[in-house]
């Protein structure tokens, strides 16, 4: 495994009973890197995502987190590597991750108290991060209820955040949201990815990773059966499953297509004779 990525899976096997839900699964994340992990649901994209933070144990391979092996960790290791806040999971809910008798402020700042810092000192981080991820401060006193999917999504993400992580594993963090809120959503991750913040993002809508990652993975029925650059991923991919998530994104397809268009086009010119376009 290369020490210099943030996170390394290697030849990952989860079984479900005699169901086999990722067969031979190897990707990896450098710093400050965004990796997209693609694929409809029931391809596998959950469980990879949960045996990488240890909530499902694998039947084989490895895992290794910022240069720690954790393939095997007990139940003790994992919650000393969690409180040491290395990488942190965003799931799919924001409403039922969040606590709904915690206030937004409340939320935010658990991790840093059972951490040892002081409330004031949890306080003004809790500030810090709200305005980060574009949120009005007087939301730190409401609570989850009283908030839109967009702001709950994006107070999970400051809650991930406060223990400053070297990885951020994202689970389909815009699929409940609205058009507007999922335009504003993927801006602010491209935010996080160039301030460096490492970011595994999960989702079965190519369209919304393709403006993110810088690589993706491309996950069917447990097997990866493509991983390259983004743009090799979306202008000229290989695996007919591939083609088929490209081909069901319409703002992709256009784009691909026109691109499609203008090569079969120079090719036929250079074919007559005539000049290329």
């Amino acid at each position: 495994m290369s020490p210099e990525r943030i996170l390394n899976v290697s030849n990952l096997d989860v079984h479900y009973g005699r169901t086999h839900a990722l067969r031979g699964v190897s990707l990896s994340v450098g710093p400050g890197e965004a990796v997209g992990v693609i694929g409809e649901t029931g391809s596998g994209k959950s469980t990879l995502a949960r045996a990488i933070v240890g909530l499902v144990r694998p039947s084989a391979g490895r895992i290794a987190i910022d240069g720690e092996e954790t393939t095997r960790y007990r139940a003790r290791q994992w919650r000393e590597l969690r409180r040491r806040g290395i990488v942190q999971y965003v799931f799919q809910d924001p409403l039922r991750s969040l606590d709904p008798d915690l206030t937004v402020e409340e939320s935010i700042v658990e991790p840093l108290l059972i951490r040892g810092r002081s409330r004031r000192e949890a306080a003004d981080r809790a500030r810090e991060l709200v305005a980060r991820v574009h949120l009005d401060e007087a939301l730190l006193s409401r609570l989850p209820g009283e908030l839109s999917g967009g702001q709950r999504q994006r107070v999970t993400v400051a809650r991930a955040l406060v223990t400053d992580p070297r990885v951020l594993i994202l689970d389909e963090p815009v699929s409940a949201l609205d058009a507007a809120n999922r335009v504003r959503a993927l801006r602010f991750f491209q935010e996080l990815r160039d301030a460096g913040t490492s970011l595994l993002f999960i989702s079965h809508d190519l369209g919304s990773v393709a403006g993110v990652a810088d690589r993706i993975a491309v996950l069917y029925q447990g097997e990866i059966v493509e991983d390259g650059p983004a743009r090799a991923i979306v202008n000229a991919p290989k695996h007919a499953y591939t083609r088929l998530l490209v081909g069901s994104a319409p703002t992709l397809r256009s784009a691909a297509a026109a691109r499609a268009d203008r090569e079969a086009l120079r090719e036929l010119l250079q074919t007559i004779g005539g000049p290329a376009q």
